[in-house]
């Protein structure tokens, strides 16, 4: 049986339930607005996913087309934007180097129309500029008298500054990933003041460099060099001679002296051996 207590709260929930019905029944609810035709799905407009697609897709700038330069140049030898120059497309220019890499060779003026794609109105403008040294001496020889493989490597003095990686090859004992490094490292530097830099290279061979060392003339005039009083410290330790705690340090120093003089400021510093100071003498100037 139930309490007294308990039939007392059980008769507070039944008045306080009556109280809520009684109270939603009483107070006037607020109308829901009609939606417009224009909110319903069937008087959307229709859009399809391309559309959609083409209008919202991202407009890039068009490449700059490299102008029509006829010069002499060599097929088995020559990069990309030489093949462009001679009136090359790119993709005929993606078709000969994929050739050469697969070991393919041009003996001769003629095996160019073997290119895939190339027209013979394009053979006809480039052929008085194709350069196969040795093309005239093999086509006269008998062809038993030929040897299995000749050579194109040669014997030339190459300007270490402007040298690009094709011409690099053309010296005997340096391939395509030491002329690559070789590039690479001038750009970091700026330029070379000495062939001996070029056993600063990591993983280069010594060996083979002391064959080709003397092959090269530096000039340097074209050295890119550095404005203490006004770069910043992160140009400063791009340099493959500095670290940033050395960049830093100098410019502190400019800051603190206003304007450096010469490479004897530097002297003052810790951080920076005579020797160090001394090798990046030609890449810096105060101004």
């Amino acid at each position: 049986m139930l309490v007294r207590r308990q039939w007392i709260g059980l008769a507070l929930v039944v008045v306080l339930l009556a109280a809520t019905v009684t109270f939603v029944q009483l107070v006037p609810q607020r109308p829901l607005a009609d939606l417009p035709a224009t909110d319903t799905l069937a008087a959307m407009p229709s859009r399809s996913y391309r559309d959609t697609i083409y209008r919202n897709r991202p407009r890039y700038p068009k490449h700059t087309p490299i102008p029509l330069r006829l010069h002499r140049f060599n097929p088995n030898f020559a990069d990309s934007i030489e093949l462009l120059e001679q009136g090359l497309k790119p993709w005929q220019a993606s078709n000969l180097i994929h050739y050469r890499r697969a070991g393919g060779r041009f003996r001769k003026r003629s095996d160019m129309r073997r290119l895939y794609g190339l027209s013979e109105e394009q053979y006809r403008k480039m052929a008085p500029y194709i350069d196969l040294p040795d093309s005239i001496e093999r086509d006269t020889l008998r062809r038993d008298t030929l040897p299995r493989y000749v050579s194109q490597k040669r014997d030339t003095v190459l300007e270490l500054n402007t040298a690009d990686t094709a011409e690099l090859q053309l010296l005997r004992g340096i391939g395509r990933w030491t002329a690559v490094q070789m590039v690479r490292y001038r750009e970091q530097l700026g330029g070379y003041y000495s062939t001996r830099q070029l056993y600063e290279i990591e993983h280069i061979d010594h060996a083979m460099l002391d064959t080709v060392v003397e092959r090269f003339t530096v000039d340097t005039t074209l050295i890119r060099r550095i404005n203490v009083n006004r770069c910043a410290v992160s140009t400063l330790s791009h340099h493959p001679y500095l670290r940033f705690e050395q960049a830093k340090a100098i410019y502190e120093l400019r800051r603190n002296k206003v304007r450096l003089l010469s490479l004897d400021d530097l002297r003052s510093l810790p951080q920076l051996s005579p020797e160090l100071i001394d090798g990046l003498s030609p890449y810096l100037v105060f101004e």
